[in-house]
C-alpha cells in the first residue's frame, strides 16, 4: 500500500475511551458486594514499587474491582513484601460482617528482582501464591501448566498476556451487568481514579504484516503506565489457576481448609501441589 501504491498506511487498532469505561463506576455499599464469590489478585513489580489489584468474582465471571494499590519501596528490600503479605492475609467483609481471603495470587516474575520474586513465592505456594511470567505471540494459552525448572523451582506458570488482554478488551464492551460484566467502585479509597482507567486502557491491538505474516501486537498509547492492564491480566489468571465454584462463597474459615490426598496438598480444584 504504502511503498507500491504510493498511499498511506494506518494500522487497523482497537481502542476504548477510558472516559467511557470510568463511567461505569459505582458505590459499593460493602467492602465486598454480596454478588461476589471469591477473590484473586494479581501483583506487579516495578523498580520502586509493588502494585496490586483485588478482583472479586461472581457467576458468569462477572468482576467487581476491589482494592488497587501502591506499595512504596524497592523490591530489593524486604519492607516492601512486608507489606504486600500483610495485605495479602487481610480478611474482606461483608455487608452482614461476614468475611473473605484473597483465594489466590499471580506475582509477575519479570523485570529486575525476579530473584526476590521467588523467594517471596516460594515459602507461600500453600497459600496460593504463584509466581507467573508473561509471553506474547498469538495462539499462546492463556495459562499454561506450571514448570518448575527455574532457578528456586518454584511453580511457575506461563502466561499468554495477548489471550488475557484480548478477553478483558471484549468485556470492557459488554455495557450490561451479567456474565462477565466489569463492575468498578466509585469509593474514593479504592484506589480507581483517572490514571487506572488510562492504564487499563492504554493498550491497543494492532494487526501488522510482518516479511509478509500477519501478527498481532499490543502497543502502548498515550499514558506509558499500563500497569492496570497488567494487573486485571494477573488477577483473572489467579481465577482460571484456582479454578474455584462460583456458586460458592469461599469465606475466612473456607479459605484455610485444605484437602490432603497421597500426602499432596489440593488447591481448590485447580492446582494439586
Amino acid at each position: 500500500t504504502n511503498t507500491c501504491l504510493g498511499q498511506t498506511w494506518e494500522e487497523k487498532v482497537e481502542k476504548i475511551d477510558f472516559l467511557d469505561v470510568s463511567k461505569r463506576k459505582e458505590e459499593y455499599t460493602a467492602e465486598i458486594p454480596d454478588q461476589v464469590q471469591v477473590l484473586t489478585a494479581g501483583v506487579d513489580v516495578q523498580d520502586d514499587r509493588l502494585e496490586i489489584e483485588v478482583v472479586g468474582w461472581g457467576l458468569g465471571e462477572e468482576s467487581w474491582g476491589i482494592y488497587y494499590k501502591q506499595f512504596i519501596g524497592s523490591p530489593g528490600q524486604n519492607d516492601v513484601w512486608e507489606q504486600l503479605d500483610r495485605f495479602l492475609e487481610t480478611e474482606f467483609s461483608y455487608a452482614d460482617g461476614e468475611k473473605i481471603r484473597i483465594l489466590c495470587t499471580c506475582i509477575d516474575t519479570g523485570g529486575h528482582y525476579t530473584q526476590e520474586a521467588y523467594q517471596y513465592i516460594k515459602p507461600r505456594e500453600f497459600r496460593r501464591v504463584f509466581g507467573i511470567k508473561g509471553k506474547g505471540g498469538d495462539g499462546v494459552a492463556f495459562v499454561s501448566k506450571p514448570s518448575r525448572t527455574n532457578r528456586m523451582q518454584i511453580s511457575l506458570f506461563t502466561l499468554g498476556v495477548n489471550t488475557g488482554k484480548e478477553t478483558i478488551l471484549a468485556r470492557l464492551k459488554i455495557e450490561e451487568p451479567g456474565s462477565m460484566y466489569m463492575h468498578f467502585p466509585s469509593n474514593v479509597d479504592r484506589g480507581y481514579d483517572e490514571a487506572y482507567f488510562k492504564g487499563l486502557t492504554s493498550e491497543v491491538k494492532t494487526t501488522v504484516w510482518e516479511k509478509g505474516v500477519k501478527k498481532t501486537i499490543w502497543k502502548v498509547i498515550g499514558t506509558k503506565r499500563n500497569e492496570p492492564l497488567d494487573l486485571r491480566n494477573y488477577a483473572y489468571a489467579a481465577l482460571k489457576i484456582a479454578n474455584p465454584n462460583l456458586n460458592k462463597k469461599y469465606t475466612v474459615e473456607a479459605t484455610k481448609k485444605t484437602t490432603k490426598v497421597s500426602k499432596r496438598r489440593v488447591l481448590s480444584k485447580g492446582v494439586t501441589l
